[in-house]
């Protein structure tokens, strides 16, 4: 049955959907408000994704994305006209990561989170903060180009964008791999050392600082190639658009500052940046 609205009534149907479209999950409360009335912001960090979120040898939340998420606790308390804010650090994986963001445990994920369209429908992200892709790691001797595979197997980190490109990425070089997901970083490349699998598939900053600290049992070879583009930022709940507003001008500081390189250093050590990761703080800084 068709009903004639009018102009007012359409003025008042859009306000309402435009209301609907700006309130995701039923309009879920302010995270800034709770933040500043505990005193207290719950960060999550993933145990096992060095150089940028991990738990080091003291059992100490550590990397780049932790130390940009520690340099942000500063900017939030001034906002919040507070002398200081307490961190609570809860550990998460790649796998429960997402879960702990839209359940209300963490209100910040600090880690290496690719910013997607699809991700961006459940989840709210920060400006990028690093730039990152996908790269290969191969047993020394063995195959040394995903072209060089048939049917042998391949390993990828579970819950993760690299784990839903490889399919298509193998079919495109003429393998038929079966892939196998792991639970961690260490435990694909174990994997790899042992042979139980033919290559290793991860983001490569990730695989290259892993395998500066694994036991030399079978010599294993990062292949140079990337195969994706991977822009990582901070992650929090849809809708959190103050909390946003305030990560995003204070990861804008550090930019602008060039305090985001003296944080690269400490976190990844002396690397050769690319320039398109170099470039990209000057151009995702916002201005005040």
């Amino acid at each position: 049955m068709k009903t004639a609205l009018g102009r007012t009534g359409r003025a008042a149907a859009l306000g309402a959907l435009a209301l609907a479209a700006l309130s995701p999950m039923g309009a879920q409360a302010d995270v800034i408000a709770r933040i500043e009335s505990s005193g207290v912001i719950r960060m999550g960090y993933r145990l096992d994704a060095p150089p940028f979120s991990y738990r080091d040898e003291t059992g100490t939340p550590a990397g780049l994305a932790v130390a940009l998420c520690s340099a942000l606790v500063r900017h939030l308390a001034q906002a919040g006209g507070r002398a200081d804010l307490a961190v609570e650090w809860i550990a998460v994986t790649a796998q429960t990561r997402f879960a702990a963001i839209v359940d209300g445990r963490v209100d910040l994920h600090c880690g290496p989170t690719t910013q997607t369209i699809a991700r961006r429908a459940r989840l709210d992200f920060s400006i990028p903060y690093f730039i990152a892709g996908a790269g290969v790691v191969f047993r020394k001797g063995g195959a040394e180009k995903l072209s060089d595979l048939t049917e042998e197997p391949v390993g990828v980190l579970a819950g993760t964008t690299t784990q839903a490109l490889v399919p298509d990425l193998l079919g495109r070089h003429g393998a038929s791999s079966p892939v196998i997901a792991f639970a961690s970083h260490v435990d694909g490349l174990a994997a790899l050392q042992n042979g139980e699998i033919e290559a290793y598939i991860g983001d490569q900053s990730i695989l290259l600082y892993q395998l500066g600290r694994m036991p030399p049992l079978a010599p294993l070879v990062v292949a140079p190639e990337l195969y994706s583009f991977e822009p990582y930022a901070l992650t929090m709940a849809r809708g959190e658009t103050a909390l946003r507003l305030l990560v995003d001008q204070g990861l804008s500081r550090i930019y602008r500052s060039g305090e985001i390189f003296d944080h690269i250093q400490s976190a990844m050590g002396r690397i050769n940046l690319t320039p398109l990761t170099e470039a990209v703080y000057e151009v995702v800084a916002i201005p005040e």
